[in-house]
Order: C-alpha cells, then structure tokens, then sequence
C-alpha cells in the first residue's frame, strides 16, 4: 500500500531525494562482456520521500583535536593548563576527552560552536606555546541530494547507456570475488539481498549518545542503530527527520548479492562489505571518521581489536565544508601506503569540490554524480577536485531517473527490510567504490591506489552531455578497466586550417595522451590521421583559436592541469613549434573556447566561463598574448557546450554556439564589436552527442558547419545552411568514442 515517510540525512550533503519500495525482481547474470543489456523495470512503485536538505556551510561541532608539543603532550596537568586557558578567552568550559590514534587530544567544549566561535577558540588553542596544532572536530555528514519527482526506473545505473556503469562487460572478466569494500557510514541494517556478502564490522562512535546502542564504548556491532533526530536536536532550529539508513542503501550499490532471485544487483556482487558505523544523529565527528578508516584499512587503533578483514577499498559518501584537515590528510596517506583506496562523494552543493572535506584531500577518488543521460546532475560539485563521475540519479525533471538499492522501512528504528530510489553524490561514490573491486581483483598484487586510480581515469569515457564545468576524467567504464586496453578518442577539437591547404582540420587525443591531426578533405570528411605529438594527457582544455600571433597560420591554446594557458604556434604544415606561455590562473575557467575574432580587430580572441558562470572575452594582442578581459555575458553555466564556429548567419560577425542542459542548442549572433546579441534556437536534442565542435567550412559549400559525436562515437556533420540553421547531417567518421 502506498506511504509517505521522511528519512533524512542530519547533513549539509543530504540523501538523495524520492524513493520508493519496490517489488524484488531477479537480474539474470550475463553470458558474455557483449554490450550491455537494458535493465528490466520493475512494476511503478509508490511514492514516498527519504531525504532533507541543510545549508553548505560547516555543521557545528563541539569538538577539536590538539596536537601538543613535547613534553607537554605527556603532561595532563599541561594539557590542561593550555584549555584552561583557551576556554577563559571564549568563555566556555573544556573537557580533555581522549587520544587519537595520531597522538592528538580530542578537547570538548561546553556547547556546540558555529564557525565564528570556532574559530575564535581554535586561535585561542594555537597561540598557546604548548600547542603544535588545533583544528576543529569537524561533523561530517552523508552525501546526498535534495529530494524530486517519484518513481524511477530499474538498475539502468549499471547497465543501460548512456551513462551505465557497464557492469555486464567487466562481469565476464570479474565480479570483485577475495575484495573487502568498507563502508565508513551510518552502519548496516540487517537485509537479505546484504546479509550474505556482509563481513563483521565495528561501531566507532565514540559518544554514547550518538551511538544509542546502550554502550559506553566502541564495539564489534555496526548496527544502524538509526539517525532519527528530533527538533532542535543537532543545532537550534533544527528541523527533526527519520532515520535514512544511508549505510545500507550505499552498501547494496557496491555489493548486493546477485543471482539470488532477490531484489537487485550489486556493482562487485561477490566482493564482501565491512560495515564501519561513524555517522550518529547529527552526523560524525571526524576524529570517529578518521579511526574507521584506519581501522578499515588495517590500521591499530586505540583500544579497538585488530580488523581480521582488512578492506583494500574504502567509501565515504559523506562530507562537510571546510578544508582537508591536517590529520585527516595523515590518516588518508597511512591507508595508502597499506594499499586501499578511499573514494569519496564530491559533494552536493552545486559548487566547486575543493570546497568539501574529504573530496578536496589528496590521495582520494573524488565523484561527482551523473543523471541517466549522462550529464552532471544538478546538485553534484565539480571542478578540478573532481576526478571521474559516476552514476548519482538527477530527479530534476522525473523521478524515474534516481538510483535504487537496499533500505530499511522503519522511520527511526528499524523494520522491515526494503528497496527505495535515491539520489546524491552518495551514490555516485559507492559505483566507483564497486569498480575499484571489480579492477583490484582483476590486477591482483599490482593493484596500487594509485594504479587504480589511474587504471580508472584513463579508461572512463567522455560525459554524453559534456562537462564544461569540470567532472574529472568523465564517466567510470568498469568494462574498459577491466579488459584489455583500447585506445579511445578523449577529445575533439575543430582546429581550424593548420596544414595550410584551406580546408579546415580537426585535432583529436586519445586515451595515451597522443594528439591526433585528421585533415579535412573539403568534401565533409577527414583524411588519413597523422601524429602530432604525446603527452597531452596533461591538458584539460585544447582550443583551436585561429592564428594568435599574425604570422598567417593557426595555432592551438591548451590549458595545463596547474592552470597555465600556453599557445602552440603552427608551422603551416599540421606541426606544433615550441610553445608560449599566455598566462597563469585558467584554472578558475570552466570553459575555455576560441571563436576567432569576436571584436573586428583583425586578431583571434579568446572566450572563457568562469565558475559563476560569466562570460569573458580575452581580445587577442596579435603577438601571442590577450588583452585585458571584458565581459560578454552572465549566466551562462546553464550551459554544457559552447562552440566557436565562426560567422553562422551569414552577417560577416563571428558568432557563438551553445547546448543547454535540456539540449537545446543556441545561437548567440556576434555584433562584431565582442558583444553577442539575442539568441536564437538552433535545434533540439543535441544531449545525443558528446562532443560539438565548429571552426569553418566542412564540406566546401561557402557555409561554416559543425562537428559532432554521438555516443555510440559516430562522427556527423552538421551542413549550415547560412542562415544559422541545419541543410541536414552526413555520417563523417566512427569509432570517435
């Protein structure tokens, strides 16, 4: 019978939005790595509702962790001389509470403190000469988004493109058997489609209140005890929700048991799951989160019993908003050198993922979060902290697109077993958490984090939507990194005439990092392709914007991973000279396009999106450099491509092309002074494609076309008509994905 609850997440990163129980439905096993099947649907499952959302900001916290100097750090009465002293300028009271497993002291203040008092004891703590470092006990939450629409289709997360993780292909080489995945979260509630591939795990939280199983201490029981709050409870004005059972529904994303004729399948079905409670009520404090992990990964712990089953994979779909601390980065750096990868949720905040902690630590796995056609939902981070995407669900439009997994029925202490959708970077991160099982089990001993890592940046594929605003190294492909290699195309880029025989080329890298020149044949397609140089993996951006430096050649910008925007000088002849730099700080650009001359100066102009979604255009110097920026528009990240194809309509002025997040494609004409003027609609349904790319005349009609990739990698013409519109498309190449 249809119901309505409210199981919430007591975070800034809440789960993912509507959900819904489901009957159980059997996902027949694969018979070979061929593409992957579309998934069944279950019948339409009634509605109900799991999450809540909190501000971005740090979640208030009460603790703090002190390092002393020697020999003070032996000393209590020391000790407590220094918080004694802190506590007087802020007016409170402090309480030496334990060790860390680092050598810190975990300080608890009187009250829970926002961030400004917060700070205020923490430079309190630092100025003491007996103190080495103090920084705040931060409450880290689960990752999730907001809640949308009801009713979402079957596990096409796994198996359907175009966003899939396309589990069937890696199925036929492993299914993650001998691999732990630990799940540092809210704890694991009893569920039929789990049990089998649940190991014993441990309850790290440290407060018995928090913990509300009765005990005083930490214990070998990783029941999810609930995160049920009332009112006012974890912090004022604080609304009150049901328990959300996130552990469980992120543990049936990684490892549900598969071919048991029972409810779904996981991504590694016969890896094991290690359940770690650290998330309470209000969420977890981070010296908790940080023993799970150590503990996870084999680490000693104090006065917690050895793990006999150390995990090789570590997922934290949890978070908050402030920078990597110090010992938390320690921690993350001990589990490494033990040989475990941790993956983490980017985060749902719809900004920057160097914004939260853990997304923006070194030696993580970083995931933003896809919807079902493979664009970056909207809730999801994003940025240079991202290092690939995955599945997350995106319910915006329809509740038929969230993530479904294993779930508890109760609103705050646990019933019966269920099956609900979801959706949030929570998600995203379990996928890749599965895939890093799937990889380790097939690499064996040379399964270093930073070799899986690696294994699965190289081998995800383009975002089907594109990502100006920056999703990593685009969609995980558990089939591509578990199979033998083969080399795909990661970037196209309309480069304009670069052999000099006056019909427009195009560059292309592949998965080695090796730049690609296909020559245009004048006719609408490409000729035989030709090399021009390795190690362009390096670049996150590569624009074709014309000739930069008036010598009568085109030339080629490209952006480097630290920022720095260099200009490759052609030599007339399809080669690259030696390159140039134009400046550093590109970094904050989401994208980076070159249309040609914007402002009728004569000179290659530059186009850039920063992170606001502002559009700047860089005049060009004509003497490889840009000129003071000036800006052409505003809100423009609602856009997910943007194409420089030079003057489409026809008026002599170069224009813009751009691609919405509903897939409509745009054309903003150019006024020829740098400005652009009203848009005007230039077709539908290009979230088909890949990659869209424009400079010049394709086929030899006296009309700029445009360039575009599918996602089963067809290569199309589009033929401008002169006008700003389409005289229809031609097949141009394949195998371009």
């Amino acid at each position: 019978m249809p119901h309505t609850r409210r199981a919430s997440f007591h975070s800034s990163l809440t789960l993912a939005g509507v959900a819904a129980l489901v009957a159980a439905v059997l996902i027949p096993s694969p018979v070979s790595a061929a593409d992957d099947p579309p998934a069944p649907l279950p019948a339409v499952p009634p509605a109900a509702s799991i999450a809540r959302t909190t501000p971005g900001a740090p979640a208030p916290t009460d603790q703090f962790i002190v390092k002393f100097k020697n020999p003070a750090a032996a000393v209590p009465a020391e000790r407590a001389k220094a918080f004694g002293r802190a506590a007087a300028k802020v007016g409170m009271q402090v309480k030496d509470v334990r060790a860390t497993s680092g050598g810190a002291r975990v300080l608890r203040a009187s009250k829970k403190l926002g961030a400004a008092d917060a700070g205020k004891l923490l430079a309190s703590l630092r100025a003491d000469p007996a103190v080495a470092s103090a920084e705040a006990d931060a409450i880290m939450q689960a990752k999730a988004a907001p809640p949308n629409d009801p009713h979402v289709p079957f596990q096409w997360n796994l198996f359907q493109e175009p966003a899939g993780l396309r589990v069937a292909g890696a199925w036929g080489v492993t299914r993650g058997a001998g691999e732990v995945v630990a799940v540092v979260d809210t704890g694991i509630t009893s569920h039929i489609d789990l049990n089998a591939n649940v190991l014993p795990g441990y309850d790290m939280i440290s407060d018995p209140a928090e913990a509300r199983d009765g005990d005083k201490v930490r214990d070998p029981d990783p029941t999810d005890e609930g995160d049920w709050a009332s009112s006012g409870q974890c912090g004022i004005g604080s609304p009150p929700w049901d328990s959300s059972w996130h552990g469980t529904h992120v543990a049936g994303v990684i490892a549900a048991v598969t071919g048991n004729a029972e409810g779904i399948a996981g991504v590694a079905p016969q890896a094991k799951v290690l359940p770690v409670r650290a998330l309470g009520p209000c969420g977890g404090y981070t010296s908790d989160i940080m023993d799970a992990v150590l503990w996870a990964a084999g680490a000693a712990v104090r006065g917690v019993p050895a793990n006999p089953n150390p995990a090789r994979v570590i997922n934290l779909s949890l978070g908050g908003a402030e920078p990597c601390l110090r010992e938390f980065q320690q921690t993350i750096d001990t589990v490494n050198s033990l040989g475990a990868v941790v993956v983490v949720a980017a985060g749902n905040e719809s900004q920057p993922a160097s914004n939260s902690n853990p997304a923006n630590c070194e030696g993580v796995i970083s995931v933003a979060a896809s919807g079902r056609t493979g664009a970056l939902a909207p809730y999801s981070n994003f940025g240079p902290a991202v290092d690939v995407t995955a599945p997350g669900g995106d319910m915006e439009a329809s509740a038929q697109d969230g993530i479904l997994s294993t779930l508890n029925d109760g609103a705050t202490f646990a019933e019966t077993e269920a099956y609900y959708f979801a959706q949030g970077t929570s998600m995203a991160a379990p996928h890749v958490a599965g895939a890093a099982a799937l990889l380790m089990a097939k690499m064996g001993s040379a399964a270093t984090p930073a070799a899986v890592e690696a294994r699965l940046k190289a081998t995800a594929r383009p975002m089907p939507g594109g990502c100006q605003l920056g999703c990593g190294a685009g969609l995980v492909d558990a089939a591509a990194a578990v199979l033998p290699d083969r080399s795909h195309i990661t970037m196209i880029v309309a480069a304009g005439d670069l052999n000099s025989d006056r019909k427009p080329d195009v560059l292309a890298r592949d998965t080695a990092g090796v730049l690609w020149l296909y020559p245009g044949n004048g006719r609408g397609g490409l000729l035989t392709r030709i090399m021009v140089g390795g190690g362009w993996n390096g670049m996150t951006a590569v624009v074709g914007p014309g000739d930069m430096n008036r010598d009568g050649k085109a030339d080629v910008l490209a952006r480097d991973t630290g920022g720095t925007l260099w200009m490759y000088p052609g030599n007339g002849g399809g080669r690259l000279l030696t390159r140039v730099m134009v400046g550093g700080g590109w970094n904050v650009m989401t994208a980076v396009v070159g249309p040609g001359d914007m402002n009728g100066d004569g000179k290659a102009d530059v186009l850039a999106r920063d992170f606001d979604g502002t559009l700047w255009l860089y005049p060009g110097s004509g003497s490889n450099g840009l000129l003071r920026r000036v800006q052409a528009g505003a809100g423009w990240n609602v856009m997910t491509a943007m194409v420089g194809p030079g003057d489409m309509n026809g008026d002599r002025k170069t224009d813009v092309l751009a691609r919405d997040s509903r897939g409509n494609l745009w054309l903003y004409p150019g006024n020829g002074g740098g400005g652009l003027l009203r848009a005007k609609q230039a077709g539908v349904g290009w979230n088909g494609m890949t990659a869209i790319v424009g400079r010049g005349d394709f086929n030899g009609d006296l009309r700029n076309d445009l360039l575009a990739v599918d996602t089963a990698g067809i290569l199309w013409l589009f033929r401008g008509n002169g006008t700003g519109g389409w005289l229809g498309k031609q097949q141009a190449g394949t195998g371009w994905n």
